[in-house]
């Protein structure tokens, strides 16, 4: 492969300035380069990280710390039946809206007022509005209400002390309902009650007050309703006794009036009458039954005969079945005897004659003595049937008293049914005020507690450490949206390329950006380590100039300046004229920074001539001229800055010196001031063979490089190279690659 000689090589670095770059790079956002970006703003994040936290720590640690405490009660629909009687308050019937009902109620102002009272005023002056001291806001309120009473003529502060009282309730009851929280757990029963205020005792005080303030407000509601409920039974029982008495008398009055006009009372009447019929029964059972006895006997005696009805006799009538029963033994004897003397003698004997004789006659006594029974019987039958006819007639008579006294009963049966319904809701009113008047020891409020409010040990806010931590979370991501805004619209330049693409000239270099605190950090860097990444991108720089020459016999000069200010001008010629003296060439620099020159004192120049001497025709050049022997370059430069040898200076003059100066030199390095501050330097560059403009990465403006390019351009500088400074050593291993065994000292 040929190379090409410096003349080819200088003469494309001179045959225009557009660059046409051969690859293509793409507009968007590379992730390394992002994080590069990142990494290069680490102390922006960090400081911003520590700032934010900073403030939000002192402004949470001013804060009055708070404490929480919580109690916690549960809604039981479940009851105790003791009575069988139906409940006078019937118990929850627990659903959603109960519930969100139940709630509200533990933020009511009623509920809250007797907060209040049960803990008193005192014990509650930590949240009391008015004890606090005002704020702000409050003070200009006072003042605009106090401007107002002066123009309207009232007084505010007698207005005030007139409803201290109650607006000391009122302020008490809004602090609280501030600082407490009432909410339901889940769908459970379950009401939590939290409350925040600066005494951790008054915290778990209020919440468990409230708590079971809530409770005792409930039995006491139920014992209010059954006491009314009493009352009003109560009440209601002492009408209705007067009504049953009332009605019970005018029952009496009823009474003694039929009483005295019929001389009889009804149940007199119904008494005789059920003792006439039952009387009249027996009768009519008695004649029955002679009835029967008689007829019967009639019966047996015309089919059987008497001995026959002898024998009924002795079954039936008690009275003389003796008698009749001893004749029939003797009738049964003697027609015994008759039979026996049948069976041995005939019919004349004497004997049978007698005992047919005593046979006759027992059968006409037993018909005798039946004969009695059916007188007695026909006697007895007429004295029952007279005896059923009084009755009857009796029981009659009875019934037509009766039947009047009913007819006048009627209004009597009235009076009753009133005065037994009236006895009957009495009982029953007496029964229901006994029952509520138990129920009032029974009652049980609807919740109980199920978690006791505890003093806090530990504020529940603020939490320093917290919003320390959420400070510097905020912080670190105000730093981090901070750094990629940065990242991404950068008023710089990120790479070289967009350099070129904005400027159209070519970038010559990347110079490093090193760990330089000072100007002798930087001459200690050139002697300790002179092949330093950084002073390798200077020789790419020097190298690049060289081929520029295209006189390379004779001196060369080059000017190195900048669109603003700190972009490494100083660093940069110092580096070059070094790498110059390294090279065996003799190289000058001239320092036409007029106005802030700082050569001589890291130089330390201690020449009896400096160069406005030299300007000024003072002196010759090499008089003001101070060789470097720790650096090996020559410097001519100013003593003190001198703003207005820009004007005295003309430009031949300058030329003049610089070509005075080529034809000793092998590199003259011009330092300037930057192009846009200072218009010397844009005379200064007519007169140089190259303009190297600086452009520092990040931080050179876009607009302040263009305008110095175009302005570099319009002079008629013969050549201007750019390069890049403070370039990010992440950001160039792409392009570059790592100097890894390449980092000589």
């Amino acid at each position: 492969m040929a190379f090409q000689t410096q003349n080819d090589l200088s003469a494309k670095a001179h045959s225009g300035h557009k660059v046409s770059p051969s690859g293509f790079e793409p507009d968007g956002i590379e992730i390394r380069r992002l994080f590069s970006a990142i990494w290069r703003r680490k102390l922006l994040i960090v400081a911003s990280t520590l700032i934010v936290s900073v403030l939000f720590f002192a402004a949470v640690s001013r804060v009055v710390p708070l404490y929480t405490a919580r109690a916690s009660l549960m809604l039981d629909s479940r009851s105790v039946q003791v009575l069988n009687s139906d409940n006078v308050v019937s118990d929850l019937n627990l659903n959603n809206p109960v519930m969100d009902t139940e709630t509200a109620v533990l933020r009511s102002n009623l509920l809250l007022e007797r907060v209040v009272q049960e803990i008193g005023p005192a014990a509650l002056a930590p949240i009391d509005p008015a004890l606090q001291p005002p704020g702000l806001l409050d003070r200009l309120k006072g003042q605009i209400k106090s401007t107002i009473g002066t123009v309207l003529g009232i007084d505010a502060t007698e207005t005030v002390q007139i409803a201290a009282e109650d607006a000391q309730t009122r302020r008490l009851v809004g602090a609280m309902r501030r600082s407490m929280t009432v909410w339901r757990e889940g769908q459970s029963y379950l009401i939590a009650v939290s409350v925040e205020t600066p005494d951790p005792e008054l915290s778990a005080l209020i919440a468990q007050t409230v708590v079971d303030t809530y409770i005792i407000r409930q039995v006491e509601m139920r014992n209010d309703v059954i006491r009314s409920a009493t009352a009003f039974l109560t009440g209601r029982i002492e009408e209705t006794r007067k009504s049953v008495e009332a009605a019970e008398a005018k029952i009496a009055d009823f009474r003694s009036e039929q009483l005295a006009e019929l001389g009889i009372s009804s149940e007199t009447v119904e008494r005789q009458l059920l003792e006439l019929s039952t009387q009249l029964g027996l009768a009519q059972a008695d004649l029955a039954q002679i009835d029967a006895r008689y007829n019967r006997i009639i019966k047996v005696i015309s089919t059987d005969g008497f001995e026959r009805a002898a024998d009924l006799l002795t079954t039936v009538d008690l009275q003389t079945s003796s008698f009749v029963l001893s004749l029939r033994q003797r009738l049964s004897e003697a027609n015994r005897r008759e039979a026996e003397l049948a069976t041995r003698f005939s019919e004349d004997y004497p004997e049978r004659a007698v005992i047919r004789a005593e046979i006759d006659q027992l059968r006409e006594e037993l018909a005798q003595e039946v004969r009695k029974t059916l007188a007695s019987l026909e006697n007895e039958a007429a004295v029952a049937a007279a005896r059923v006819a009084s009755i009857r007639a009796s029981v009659v008579e009875v019934e037509e008293r009766s039947s009047g006294i009913s007819r006048a009963n009627i209004e009597m049966r009235q009076l009753e049914r009133e005065a037994e319904a009236l006895r009957e809701n009495y009982e029953n009113m007496l029964n229901r005020l006994s029952e509520t008047r138990s129920t009032e020891l029974l009652q049980r409020a609807d919740a109980r507690r199920v978690e006791k409010a505890t003093v806090p040990g530990a504020p529940s806010s603020p939490r320093v450490m917290l919003f320390t931590i959420f400070g510097a979370a905020l912080g670190f991501a105000i730093g981090l949206i901070a750094t990629f805004v940065l990242a991404v619209s950068h008023i710089g330049f990120a790479t070289p390329h967009e350099i070129e693409r904005a400027l159209g000239l070519p970038v010559r270099a990347s110079l490093l950006q090193g760990k330089l605190r000072s100007r002798r950090a930087l001459f200690r860097l050139l002697h300790s380590a002179p092949f330093s990444p950084y002073l390798e991108r200077l020789r790419q720089l020097r190298a690049m100039l060289l081929v520029l020459n295209q006189n390379p016999g004779s001196g060369y000069c080059v000017q190195v300046t900048s669109s603003v200010a700190n972009e490494s001008k100083t660093s940069t010629v110092i580096s070059l004229a070094c790498l110059e003296a390294r090279a065996q060439r003799r190289c000058i620099v001239l320092d036409f920074d007029f106005r802030r020159s700082s050569l001589s004192r890291d130089l330390r120049f201690n020449a009896p001539f400096d160069l406005e001497d030299v300007l000024q025709n003072r002196c010759q050049p090499e008089e003001a001229i101070r060789h470097s022997r720790e650096l090996g370059f020559d410097l001519l430069t100013l003593k003190k800055a001198s703003p207005q040898l820009g004007e005295q200076v003309e430009v031949h003059q300058v030329k003049a010196l610089i070509d005075h100066l080529k034809k000793t030199y092998d590199l003259v390095l011009i330092d300037s001031a930057p192009v846009l501050l200072v218009a010397d330097s844009i005379k200064i560059a007519t007169l140089a063979d190259t303009v190297v403009l600086l452009v520092r990465q990040y931080k050179t403006p876009r607009k302040a490089a263009i305008q110095a390019a175009r302005m570099l351009n319009e002079v008629g500088v013969k050549s201007v190279q750019v390069a890049m400074t403070f370039a990010d050593r992440a950001s160039e291993q792409e392009l570059y690659g790592s100097y890894s065994g390449y980092n000589y000292k």
